[in-house]
């Protein structure tokens, strides 16, 4: 084949690509070895969406056969596969069609799979006919970008199944692409819709026989698999990398030799700075934003988590979906399975992930229920009701533990909770002051809301309850060794200062010296002869910072505990991660 017909043909084929479909192209390209390197190359061509360019591109990376190979290649992945077909037909190869020779039609033979037409167009009169519930699968064009959401109300307001399914066909599904993604939904769906006997049905048995003689069929892998487990799973701060090596298992029964080692890493990030965008996408987070690289090994699939009860309302599963963060911009994902605590990403391209909703659904997230004890003068607590998100849960964590606060640590709600719903918190004592009076249930990325309860003088325990209406969905007990200060904590503080002094000397910085040096002049534990001979005799900051502590234990335990409370104040990843005294008094 001719460079120059080889050329237009790719070029055509990711022409014939929705933009999301073309940005996954590109984002899987980055992954090939020769092209890891090209990053701000394909970034700037698929911003332009240079269809030609990224041709080039292929073909002066790989050669014209191994430009075709690995279009073919991705394509598959991203499962469009009618545009892998017509690609090879193109480049005149052998005729291929994975998968469409699976599904079984009146009067619709097997030779459909080698025409020219898609098979969209050949069974349309079976699709506006046959199918009842076309609503799932709108739901997943619009998700993939193949409709926007001016085509997703015109077509929902249709009154009867067979219009909607007329009007998708005829005047929505403009490009090949736009069709195969639509045909990879059929598969999908066809075997939960049909209920007229065995019109439209699936026989994998067909599939298989006929794949397997099949040029660019799919190998049986037997993949390695990662769960990350969100109610486990446990961070010191947003952003710091946990390094794993899980437990990985083939998908075959009775398998237990694993010839290669897994080893990756993750961290998880906040979703505050996506939520515009998400909002104008019409999506809502559905766990935690996780960032996930591989060490060592290969892995061919992921589990990521998500916070959505699945059980109550299973018609919310053709609702998830997976923001891939990359270079070449954000990028919304279908999942393969839903699962009550995950969804499955099969090859999965390790970048910034999270789990999505599609908003303006009523759902239930399971939670979290955070109580911090201030340092006021009564007894105040801040109460936060989250989805179970472990890097909003640490934003928390940060800004309570900055101002010297301390966590109450108390069982989670069993229940799950409704989005959207206002619940109501009380407590069993008659001069408790609650504010606000109700809250809430949303995602709030960076700020969020909470009850502050205030309470003068309690001298007994006391029960926490949270309501939705008139159903109680969690209660605690609030006993006084929670809020009160059992015997006198200051008697361990020059100890305490003592025992850590090692790890201070090692890990504090001159500007964190300095930062301690004026508080403690503020506090007036130090004056200014003192603060300036620290400064000037020592050099170093593990010399500073050993003055500065020898210094304070030598004025007692409350110089020592003003230390501490400073320390934790200008710096609280160190403190939590020294495990200084929490609640400290400033």
């Amino acid at each position: 084949m001719a460079s120059e017909s080889l050329i237009k043909a790719l070029a055509e084929t990711l022409e014939d690509l929705s933009l999301s479909y073309f940005r996954l192209f590109c984002s899987k390209l980055l992954r090939e070895d020769l092209l890891r390197n090209r990053q701000s190359t394909v970034s700037a061509l698929m911003a332009d969406r240079d269809f030609t360019g990224i041709t080039d591109l292929l073909v002066s990376t790989f050669t014209e056969d191994g430009a075709l190979s690995v279009a073919v290649k991705i394509l598959r992945q991203i499962n469009c596969n009618f545009l892998a077909h017509s690609l090879v037909m193109a480049a005149g190869g052998q005729s291929f069609m994975p998968g469409f020779s699976g599904i079984t039609l009146p009067e619709a033979h097997h030779e459909c799979s080698i025409s020219k037409q898609h098979p969209v167009d050949s069974w349309k009169d079976y699709l506006i006919h046959d199918v009842s519930d076309v609503e799932p699968m709108l739901d997943e064009l619009l998700t993939k970008g193949v409709i926007e959401q001016e085509s997703f109300d015109k077509i929902s307001a249709l009154p009867t199944s067979e219009d909607k399914m007329r009007e998708l066909l005829d005047g929505h599904l403009k490009t090949v692409g736009d069709k195969d993604i639509f045909y990879n939904i059929i598969k999908k769906w066809l075997p939960k819709i049909t209920d007229q006997g065995p019109r439209m049905i699936l026989q994998s048995a067909v599939v298989d026989r006929h794949m397997s003689h099949m040029p660019f069929a799919p190998a049986i892998k037997i993949g390695r698999t990662i769960r990350v487990n969100l109610l486990t799973s446990e961070i010191s701060s947003v952003g710091e990398w946990i390094k794993a090596e899980p437990e990985v298992n083939c998908g075959c029964r009775g398998c237990s030799n694993l010839q290669e080692k897994v080893s990756f890493r993750y961290q998880f990030g906040s979703w505050e700075e996506h939520m515009e965008r998400l909002e104008t996408m019409h999506y809502i987070p559905a766990g935690p934003l996780l960032d996930i690289t591989v060490i060592a090994g290969k892995l061919d699939q992921a589990y990521l988590p998500h916070w959505i009860c699945t059980e109550d309302n299973p018609t919310i599963l053709g609702k998830f979906a997976v923001l891939h963060i990359d270079a070449c911009g954000d990028v919304v994902e279908p999942v393969s399975e839903v699962t009550p605590s995950h969804v499955k990403l099969s090859q999965p391209i390790f970048s910034p992930r999270g789990v999505l909703m599609r908003a303006g659904f009523r759902v239930k997230i399971n939670c979290k229920v955070l109580i911090y004890k201030t340092n006021k003068a009564f007894l105040t607590l801040h109460v936060y009701l989250i989805p179970r998100d472990p890097g909003l849960q640490q934003t928390i964590k940060n800004k309570e533990l900055s101002s010297g606060y301390k966590i109450i640590q108390k069982p989670y709600p069993e229940k799950s909770l409704k989005m959207r719903e206002r619940y109501i918190l009380t407590a069993d004592m008659d001069h408790a002051e609650i504010y606000p009076e109700k809250l809430k249930l949303i995602y709030e990325g960076g700020d969020p809301n909470f009850f502050e309860v205030f309470i003068e003088n309690p001298d007994s325990h006391f029960q926490l309850t949270l309501r939705h209406e008139s159903e109680t969905v969690w209660t605690c007990a609030i006993r006084k060794d929670d809020y009160n200060d059992t015997g006198d904590i200051q008697v361990i503080y020059d100890k305490e200062l003592a025992r850590l002094r090692p790890k201070l000397v090692e890990k504090v910085s001159n500007v964190l010296i300095k930062q301690l040096l004026d508080d403690l002049l503020e506090d007036g534990v130090l004056n200014d002869g003192e603060k300036d001979s620290i400064l000037q005799e020592s050099c170093t900051s593990a010399d500073r910072a050993r003055c500065l502590i020898d210094m304070v234990r030598k004025k007692g335990r409350e110089a020592s505990r003003k230390i501490f409370t400073r320390l934790q104040s200008r710096d609280p990843t160190l403190s939590a991660e020294l495990g200084l005294p929490s609640g400290l008094l400033v």
